[in-house]
């Protein structure tokens, strides 16, 4: 069904401009997520990385005073919490 619209004595089709518009918005609307969900560029040192690996394969990391979160040994005193 297409929609027509006088204006001026020209004939716009508005049917095949709302779909250029729809169209437009859709690729936009795409660029921009694939833009937030990235790969993000967080650097992570050699020693997280291993240990990181180290536990995917099921092994175990031993460290005298615990792991952080972030999967490095804990030095003595420390709590993993930073303040």
């Amino acid at each position: 069904m297409r929609i027509l619209s006088h204006t001026h004595g020209k004939v716009i089709k508005g049917s095949n401009f709302m779909k250029r518009v729809i169209n437009a918005v859709t690729i936009a609307l795409l660029v921009m997520l694939i833009a937030a969900c990235g790969r993000p560029s967080v650097p992570v040192n050699e020693r997280e990385r291993e240990n990181y690996e180290k536990i995917i394969a099921g092994g175990i990391i031993e460290c005298a005073y615990g792991l952080d979160a972030n999967g490095s040994c804990l030095k003595k005193g420390e709590d993993g919490i930073w303040r």
